[in-house]
């Protein structure tokens, strides 16, 4: 055949022994004789390469990165998503989930919206200087509200006092106080008021379960109604003293019902048949009692219960 076809196969795997001039010129490429011509020249411009097209993938999946988290964050020129950046703030769209605090010089809805605090626990707003020393205090739970502070006011959408409370008063500036309920008003030191009034088609009551009830006042006290009456009930005494006046009642017609009779004359009436008429006599002690209109005002030594 020849000598080209002594060897066969590939050049890294010879079937045969190849001539003694080919195995000394070729000695040093047969160790690389298994890689790529394209790799075994320019190795550095290959790595070189590589690291290009590495960084190139980076800078695209940092680009993509980026994409995702402004489309996720609606990231825009003038806020994040329902989050807005104002002249005078932020402005917010929809609801706002506060993990811990936060401080804000003023919280406010928009025009024509309601703002809503919600909290499945407490809620607590506090008001302190630099230092974190508390002036102020609202705290509101699940059944009840507590307010620590000085002072507490509540006004109207004008401003005007409404309500005012402080460890020396309390007081109430509107028109009328309401007080519902089977139970009333209970009041256990005193009240101050210059007028006390029922409402229309109710009745006033002033009543005392187990102890007296008093009503003083510097100059005078007026007790009127004027389209029905006044009843004054009082399971013992009732007492009407003045100590430098008198006691004046002024009405058309003057009853004093349940009074005792005193014994009457024999003398019969000649112009007063059938017509009970009566004077007005008292006892000593101050007693009323009633006695015939023709006959003294007095007592018989006897009679023990009339006058006593």
């Amino acid at each position: 055949m020849g000598e080209s076809e002594g060897i066969r196969g590939w050049g890294c795997t010879p079937t045969g022994d190849p001539p003694p001039a080919a195995v000394a010129s070729d000695s040093n490429n047969s160790k690389v004789g298994c890689l790529p011509t394209w790799v075994t020249r320019g190795w550095r411009r290959n790595t070189l390469y590589a690291i290009v097209i590495f960084l190139m993938i980076l800078v695209f999946l940092n680009i993509a990165l980026t994409l995702w988290i402004i489309s996720s964050l609606k990231l825009t020129a003038n806020g994040i998503g329902p989050i807005t950046i104002v002249k005078d703030g932020i402005r917010l769209d929809g609801q706002a989930w506060i993990v811990d605090n936060l401080v804000a010089s003023t919280i406010s809805s928009q025009p024509g919206q309601p703002i809503n605090l919600h909290s499945p626990r407490n809620f607590t707003v506090f008001v302190s200087d630099p230092d974190q020393v508390e002036h102020a205090k609202l705290i509101i739970k699940r059944d009840s509200i507590e307010c620590d502070g000085k002072v507490f006011e509540v006004r109207d959408s004008k401003g005007g006092n409404v309500f005012y409370a402080s460890r020396e008063e309390v007081r109430v500036s509107a028109e009328t106080l309401w007080a519902e309920g089977a139970g009333g008003l209970a009041v256990r030191s005193a009240v101050q008021t210059p007028l006390i009034r029922a409402p229309p088609g109710s009745d006033l009551q002033l009543e005392s379960l187990t102890r007296r009830l008093d009503m003083r006042a510097p100059q005078s006290i007026y007790l009127e109604s004027r389209a029905g009456s006044i009843d004054i009930t009082s399971h013992s005494n009732i007492k009407l003293d003045s100590i430098v006046g008198a006691i004046k009642i002024d009405a058309p017609n003057i009853i004093i019902g349940n009074l005792k009779e005193a014994q009457t004359t024999e003398k019969p009436q000649k112009n007063l048949r059938g017509i009970k008429v009566y004077q007005l006599c008292a006892c000593a002690s101050g007693k009323l009692f009633l006695a015939a209109s023709d006959d003294i005002c007095e007592v018989q030594d006897n009679d023990t219960e009339l006058c006593r």
